[in-house]
């Protein structure tokens, strides 16, 4: 009873005595571990007071002795494979299982050692295989997915186990029961992968129930809706549901603004509310449709405004500064390379005036914009760039004070923005910021690849576009990469306009060995997000000058493409039948035909365009260039 310590002597004193019965009605079940030794009246008043205790800290003290205890897991196992086999004595009533597991299991909303309690004694585990492999019925599906998604959102640690069950989980958000839905997708929210936002396309009925479900707590006395959602747990999951691009724009179509825009003006809601509400809009307004929404709701602006300009919540704050910085300065991308009218000048011409009216010109710089996971690789990048006379800005060390303002200045100055690609950054909020900014304000964009396999979709494939990227996520292809890169810099960025460049060893910067020769490289592929070790390319047996003419080459890796040169790419098509004549092609070596191919998969008809409009390609030139690429593996 260590936790009980840390209570007043009147709250300690309900800790003991809840403890004590705690005790009790474990004791009996502990000798036999069978139905008949569980005291479900017992058990139902001990849950029933724990649940309606008031005084948070000694709830939590209760809930954490609560799960020291092993027997109160081998309760749960019991009561749910008896209520699942439906092998029940007549003595017992299904419903008197049912609340003891709801009670049980309830504990898992409270409590984060609870839950974490849960997923290590496999009892996750047990919820999630029987969803998988027997033919529940609905409440029972609800009930398992009710614990599933609590300790899903409240344990981080539990996610691992839940990510074995994906296909289980999109089964379920297909239930006509919008609850079962409602906390599959949430669970889903939290457990795929960045690379899998498709799985967690909303559909109407599902996101109405959650905007309901989210509405009801706003008026309630304890913030919570009938189904026990808490409009905390309710907004941190829509935001992690409009992740999804689709969802963005279904949010707003349901009205959700409208919902976001009252718990920002409410006097009721907690900074955390408001955070979470005020990163809800700044997360919608990514999309060109929704941010014309917004500006046009002057209670929303408004309300932002005030926050951002009254709180001392740091994260609060930054969250509406940066909402409104994206609803006012920054465009959206997608929506332009949809043929949408553009204002970048606008906003460009807007934002050098005001920073050079202040007095903050300073010379130009390369701005690198990355997530956090990969700022150790990113760091010699650095590096290498100033022993090359680059200013380099990098927010490791130059973000101080107001960080949403440090970051537009950074933008503002760049003559050249570095955007490291991987999923994380896709996914990033601040990244979207700070990369659509760069869009927005027309300055030079250079793509630097942190992550082996990905292929950048949505809005950072519509930024990218056809340009050539820079893998960076190994050392070995960090030493071949950065020679390129500088020369694509040229001057751009550098303290003194000079044409002499002085190499420093590339061996100094990564910390490795002198490049591998291909034959020698490890087949060992490393597929990990923001990859920091050696891997990256694997070879095929063939060796590249025997793959360019190889008929399996569509059953080959096509990361070995990467290694071409331009004249190895050109022949390689040549043989395709295509015609390289164009002048266009002479810039076309192996990654940039990879990322054509990418393209190709992902926006076809944008492909297609910027094959005829930027390569100058023929209709017919184009066909050639399209069929040939289907022959290439992946």
């Amino acid at each position: 009873m260590e936790e009980g310590r840390k209570l007043t002597e009147e709250q300690y004193e309900i800790y003991e005595t809840t403890c004590r019965r705690i005790d009790k009605f474990l004791q009996k079940f502990t000798e036999n571990r069978s139905l008949k030794d569980i005291d479900f009246n017992e058990g139902d008043s001990v849950l029933e007071f724990i649940d309606q205790l008031d005084q948070k800290d000694v709830k939590s003290a209760i809930i954490k002795y609560f799960a020291s205890c092993n027997e109160v897991f081998g309760i749960f196992t019991l009561v749910w494979e008896s209520l699942v086999s439906s092998k029940i004595s007549n003595l017992f009533n299904s419903s008197k299982l049912a609340n003891l597991l709801l009670g049980i299991g309830n504990l898992t909303d409270f409590s984060y050692d609870f839950g974490y309690a849960f997923g290590e004694k496999g009892l996750l585990t047990l919820l999630l295989r029987d969803i998988k492999t027997k033919n529940l019925g609905d409440r029972q599906t609800s009930f398992a997915l009710t614990f599933i998604y609590n300790c899903c959102w409240r344990v981080p640690e539990n996610r691992i186990i839940c990510r074995e069950y994906v296909d289980t989980l999109q089964v379920c958000a297909q239930s006509k029961d919008p609850e079962i839905q409602a906390d599959a997708f949430l669970t889903l929210s939290y457990i795929v992968d960045k690379s899998e936002v498709h799985k967690i396309s909303l559909n109407e009925p599902c996101l109405k129930f959650l905007l309901l479900a989210l509405k009801s707590a706003l008026g309630s006395p304890d913030g919570r809706s009938p189904v026990g959602y808490s409009t905390f747990e309710l907004l941190q999951g829509l935001n992690q549901l409009t992740i999804n691009d689709s969802n963005k724009l279904l949010v707003v179509k349901l009205g959700g603004i409208e919902v976001l825009e009252r718990i920002l003006a409410r006097d009721g809601s907690s900074n955390e509310e408001k955070h979470w509400a005020a990163r809800g809009v700044w997360q919608l307004a990514f999309k060109e449709s929704n941010k014309v929404k917004i500006r046009h709701s002057k209670a929303i602006i408004s309300a932002l405004n005030k926050i951002r300009e009254t709180t001392d919540h740091f994260r609060l704050k930054e969250a509406c500064a940066s909402a409104l910085f994206v609803i006012n300065d920054v465009l959206d991308i997608d929506d332009e390379s949809e043929g949408h009218a553009s204002t970048r000048g606008e906003h460009s011409q807007r934002s050098v005036r005001s920073e050079e009216s202040a007095g903050h010109g300073e010379e130009g710089h390369v701005m690198i914009s990355y997530q956090h996971a990969s700022q150790d690789r990113m760091l010699l990048v650095k590096s290498y760039l100033e022993e090359h006379g680059y200013h380099v800005w990098m927010d490791v060390d130059k973000m101080k004070g107001d960080i949403l303002d440090s970051m537009a200045k950074a933008v503002q100055r760049a003559e050249v923005v570095l955007v490291c690609m991987s999923h994380r950054f896709k996914e990033s909020q601040h990244c979207r910021t700070e990369a659509t900014y760069a869009y927005t304000l027309n300055k030079a964009i250079v793509p630097l690849m942190l992550q082996d396999g990905f292929s950048p979709e949505d809005w950072l494939g519509a930024l990218m576009g056809m340009k050539r990227y820079y893998p960076v996520f190994s050392d070995d292809l960090m030493r071949q990469s950065l020679p390129d890169l500088i020369k694509e810099l040229g001057d751009r960025g550098k303290r003194e306009k000079t044409n002499i460049m002085i190499m420093p060893s590339l061996v100094e910067v990564t910390g490795s060995s002198p490049v591998i020769a291909h034959g020698q490289r490890s087949q060992e592929k490393r597929a990990g997000d923001d990859t920091d070790g050696n891997g990256g390319i694997k070879d095929n047996p063939l060796g590249n000058q025997e793959l360019l003419h190889s008929s399996s080459y569509a059953e080959s890796d096509n990361t070995c493409i990467a290694t071409w040169n331009v004249e190895e790419t050109m022949e390689w098509l040549r043989s395709q039948g295509v015609d390289t004549n164009n002048d266009s092609f002479k810039k076309v070596d192996g990654i940039r035909l990879r990322q054509i191919k990418n393209l190709l998969n992902l926006a076809p008809e944008f492909c297609l365009k910027s094959l005829k409009e930027e390569m100058g390609l023929s209709f017919w030139d184009a066909l050639s260039l399209v069929d040939a690429l289907e022959k290439l593996g992946g």
